[in-house]
């Protein structure tokens, strides 16, 4: 079973504090393809979501929702939720999903709220609705849920409680929050302990490692802490073996894992605002704007040209998600955080295979197979 994912949030008015946004579309979107069976129908098998893609739409006014794409591409199903548990919804500003063997895990950081559902049927199990505060992002390890939560105050910058919620996955009981005392972004666990980014809306240069045997942030990775620039803000992490590679709005950066020591800085200045890292079969993908770009794990150097750029006249969604897997590129428009957002796919080398009409706001992607 894989599971990838990669996101983007905070980008539109009124959501310094909610990733925002909502679907009103019903049903299905068949784009070309009229008289196609979307997969999640029906009579297609007692598992129907348990081969294609996840797309999670924020929502906006209304409840956030997810939606659902075939392997082939032939349709996509909207509203797969609530089409299975009648009369629910997620809550408002649907953010991420993590997942833990057939169960996954949907925060919506509006309602304060994660909705536990089968990964493959999306029937509904429980929720999470208490020691949650704007709840950002999680990871499963050895039973328990870890959830980075975001409580930030603006001024003169910010200064934030952000904290980690630990949930009993058996119970869905939180068990303790544990104060960090920096923001907190995306969540990672490898060989037994959490990474998580700290950032926010370009802000932040570290990376916190946590320990779940002792319940403490026990080392701080620091990023460019003695240049000159200080826009300079980490945008998204990976983790690749026993390197973090760690993306900057103007560098790339490479760690080891286990000590933090950076390994290789690339200058990425000549294309700027850069965001969106993922890393798929040894190549390394990165957004600018609308452009996707590309280089090499063994070639840290900064390309000439993207792979491809896409047209928007969206304010604040450009390039709202975007991800790469089985040798294609997902990207997704947020619009007008109004009506139905887009959803493109592109081979890895830039050629365009098909367009979708998703919900609100879509700003991520997650794999069944």
């Amino acid at each position: 079973m894989k599971m990838k994912k990669i996101l983007v949030f905070g980008a539109i008015a009124g959501s310094l504090f909610f990733s925002s946004c909502s679907s009103d579309d019903d049903f299905i979107v068949d784009n070309g393809n009229e008289g196609e069976t979307p997969t999640g129908e029906e009579g297609e098998g007692e598992n129907p979501y348990q081969e294609g893609v996840i797309i999670l739409n924020e929502g906006s006014q209304a409840a956030g929702t997810v939606s659902f794409l075939d392997w082939d591409f032939t349709a996509v199903e909207n509203n797969i939720f609530e089409t299975v548990n009648e009369e629910m919804d997620l809550g408002n500003y649907v953010q991420s999903i993590f997942f833990d063997g057939d169960n996954a895990y949907i925060i919506s950081n509006g309602s304060n709220l994660i909705t536990a559902v089968d990964r493959y049927t999306f029937e509904y199990k429980g929720i999470v609705d208490n020691g949650l505060t704007v709840p950002m992002f999680g990871v499963a390890y050895n039973g328990k849920a870890y959830v980075a939560n975001r409580n930030l105050t603006w001024g003169d910058g910010y200064t934030t409680d952000d904290f980690l919620t630990v949930i009993d996955l058996e119970t869905l009981e939180v068990e303790k929050t544990i104060q960090a005392g920096k923001v907190l972004g995306q969540v990672f666990e490898k060989d037994g302990l959490i990474y998580v980014e700290n950032a926010a809306f370009g802000l932040g240069n570290s990376i916190l490692v946590f320990n779940p045997e002792t319940n403490a942030f026990e080392d701080s990775y620091e990023l460019f802490v003695n240049d000159e620039d200080e826009t300079e803000g980490l945008t998204s992490i990976e983790i690749i073996d026993n390197v973090i590679y760690a993306l900057s709005n103007q560098n790339l950066y490479t760690l080891n894992l286990n000590t933090g020591e950076e390994l290789t800085k690339t200058d990425l200045s000549n294309i700027g605002s850069t965001n969106n890292l993922d890393i798929e079969d040894g190549i390394i993908y990165f957004t600018s704007g609308t452009s996707v770009y590309a280089i090499t794990e063994d070639d840290l150097e900064s390309p000439e040209s993207p792979l491809f750029s896409y047209e928007s006249s969206s304010a604040y969604g450009k390039m709202y998600g975007f991800t790469v897997d089985g040798g294609y590129i997902y990207t997704s428009d947020g619009g007008d955080f109004a009506s139905a957002g887009t959803v493109e796919i592109y081979t890895t080398s830039g050629e365009f295979v098909k367009e979708f009409n998703v919900g609100v706001g879509p700003n991520s992607f997650y794999f069944n197979d």
